[in-house]
């Protein structure tokens, strides 16, 4: 009808979109109150009133893009240091490699968010989700190259399933690597070689990251082997690589006699060659076929158990009923090199 009050009309008249007019309208929570109550002002001033076939359309859409994507698509958010997560680890590529994967297999659509490295766009992100209707996420593993990162907080009408740390994220489910039965399962396939003096270096990045987990195990395996507490003490190196690394290494090697190394860092690998009588290396995250021994963290396992977790999520609210997350620790496996 001619004159006729639309959206459009109290769009121009307050300067905002279409969209934003219409949730505007509907009382929706991402939209701020006051522009709520200043657009809903405008429209009672202009004498607004909504077509109810087009309102019910509107509505009905709005319950399908809701049905779709809510059982469809699941975001992955990550903090890490760049948007493309280009200066992430080898680590950090398999792992999403082996989760696009899973997700593909599933008939998933994998939506990846940054929220900055200091959750400074988490806001956004969120906002962008609901108005997609996208309610399941997976919160990736925090960069390494990030000392300590803040944990990403989600609201309560998200379901949620982190990679860890776990002690990270207390209120959500976490699926990660089990440290503590790696370094155990290390230790005993070293000493069924022969190995007696085995040694163990980290950097503080991962102590942290894995909450002593690898120390912790390291302990207990000297006790249960008859060792005093303070024999063969571990290596923390700084948190990033220098160059008095290697020197460290080497001096600490020679010092202890190791005939065995249960290594985190990777920059071992060039000195311990070098010396005279090397220790067997175990590493961690070795591959089959790379010609290094070691413990393979199993990270399409992980990825499967992750996705698994978050559906259940989905259809149940686990955590809404029984306010008890569930901590999953994935084991690795042995790779002889």
């Amino acid at each position: 009808m001619p004159g006729r009050v639309t959206l459009k009309t109290i769009a121009r008249e307050t300067g905002l979109s279409v969209q934003a007019v219409s949730m505007a309208l509907r009382n929706h929570k991402d939209i701020a109150a006051t522009t709520r109550e200043r657009v809903q002002a405008k429209a009672a001033e202009l004498g607004y009133r909504p077509d109810p076939a087009m309102r019910a359309l509107a509505d009905y859409r709005w319950q399908r893009s809701q049905v779709s994507s809510r059982w469809d698509t699941i975001a992955l958010l990550h903090n890490w240091s760049t948007a493309t997560g280009s200066r992430e680890t080898q680590y950090h590529r398999d792992w999403k490699r082996y989760l696009e994967a899973a997700a593909k297999a599933r008939g998933l659509k994998l939506s990846q968010h940054w929220v900055g490295t200091e959750g400074e766009r988490t806001g956004a992100v969120l906002r962008l989700l609901r108005n997609r209707g996208i309610t399941g996420v997976l919160i990736a593993p925090p960069s390494l190259t990030v000392r300590e990162p803040r944990p990403i907080g989600i609201g309560p009408e998200f379901q949620v399933v982190t990679f860890g740390p776990e002690h990270l994220y207390h209120n959500h489910h976490c699926v990660q690597a089990d440290y503590y039965g790696n370094l155990r399962l290390a230790w005993k396939k070293l000493r069924e070689q022969g190995r007696r003096r085995i040694g163990l270096i980290y950097r503080q990045l991962h102590a942290w990251r894995t909450g002593h987990a690898w120390r912790a195990a390291y302990h207990i395996e000297k006790e249960l082997a008859g060792l005093d507490a303070d024999a063969l003490p571990p290596l923390e190196l700084a948190e990033e690589s220098g160059p008095e690394d290697e020197s460290l290494y080497l001096s600490w090697c020679e010092h202890y006699k190791f005939d065995a190394v249960i290594a985190s860092p990777r920059c071992v690998i060039g000195p311990n060659a070098r010396l005279k009588n090397p220790p067997a290396l175990a590493l961690f995250n070795v591959r089959e076929h790379g010609g290094l021994q070691g413990i393979d963290l199993n990270l399409p396992q992980m990825a499967e158990t992750a996705l698994e977790l978050l559906l259940l999520e989905m259809q149940r609210s686990l955590i809404d009923r029984t306010g008890l997350p569930f901590r999953v620790h994935i084991p690795g496996r042995w790779v002889t090199g």
